[in-house]
């Protein structure tokens, strides 16, 4: 029989990560602050809970997914949290993208009601999460990673291991700082282009044939080129992980000087109303500071 699985949080990558379960024959019962949300997936044989403690009850392994630390300090263990649901030798196993004070603070915290915590993030996007192909780096415990290993498998190609949950988060930030510094790359080159008389699309051509090129630039530049900002990447979500990758090198006392001005980039693309556009939306920006202006 297979393990019976929890999902709490059904966003932009929950919903989908949830219906890759389900596809591979999970039993999976779900929680979401906006239940609404949930409906897509209880439709697909996905069970309704009322908490994220209930989710804790009826399964195994619980997945989370949320949007910041804040998120699953609130989902992990204020009232009806999944530390108070959890039975002992289960585990809960978070994929969101979060500082490594929060993920090294919860593991503690689990450890001492002999519960087990394991932080997954993941790298890819809604299609990624679609097909099972994210990577995922996962820090913990390894009776816990035993015991998750099976469906972390079917959500992703390719798994990194971990001693503990901070190690996992600090792999994440390092992969979104790449992230920030390729789509501020990317909209400042498109923008330079077409300011200089030179085809963007023939500049993407020329990067595609070259040792430069990256899967990235093409999808996104493609995306940028066709006014195509449906996000897969919140642009309010990168600039919460620059500031994490801020807060995160600090405590490592690590001098990250590019950095900074990709935060200026992604806060004006916030404060500018595209905060939930995808993350390619920081071309808007820069469009702007070059007077090339109408664009949508």
């Amino acid at each position: 029989m297979k393990t019976s699985l929890g999902f709490v949080g059904l966003g932009l990558m929950g919903t989908p990560m949830v219906k890759r379960l389900l596809a591979g024959g999970f039993h999976v019962s779900v929680f979401n602050r906006t239940k609404a949300k949930a409906d897509e997936v209880v439709e697909l044989g996905a069970r309704w809970c009322s908490s994220p403690e209930e989710v804790a009850a009826e399964a195994e392994v619980v997945f989370s997914m949320v949007s910041n630390s804040e998120a699953l300090l609130s989902i992990a263990i204020e009232n009806h949290g999944i530390l108070h649901g959890l039975r002992r030798e289960k585990v809960h196993v978070d994929c969101s993208t979060v500082s490594p004070a929060m993920t090294r603070r919860l593991g503690a915290e689990y450890k001492k009601h002999g519960r087990s915590f394991l932080h997954s993030p993941v790298l890819g996007s809604v299609p990624q999460a679609a097909d099972g192909s994210l990577l995922l780096f996962t820090g913990g415990d390894q009776s816990a990673f035993t015991l998750a290993a099976p469906a972390l498998n079917v959500l992703g190609s390719k798994i990194w291991r971990f001693d503990n949950p901070e190690q996992a988060s600090h792999a994440k930030l390092l992969c979104n700082l790449f992230i920030a510094g390729m789509a501020t790359t990317l909209a400042q080159a498109l923008v330079f282009a077409e300011k200089a008389d030179v085809d963007p699309s023939t500049l993407l051509d020329i990067i595609a044939h070259s040792s430069l090129n990256a899967p990235t630039y093409q999808t996104k530049g493609k995306s940028i080129l066709e006014r195509n900002f449906t996000p897969r990447f919140y642009a309010e979500h990168l600039l919460k992980d620059i500031n994490l990758i801020l807060d995160a090198a600090a405590a490592a006392k690590v001098s990250l000087p590019t950095v900074p001005p990709a935060q200026q980039l992604f806060s004006e693309t916030v404060k500018s109303g595209f905060g939930r556009e995808d993350y390619s939306a920081v071309v808007k920006i820069i469009e702007a500071m070059a007077g090339i202006g109408g664009k949508k």
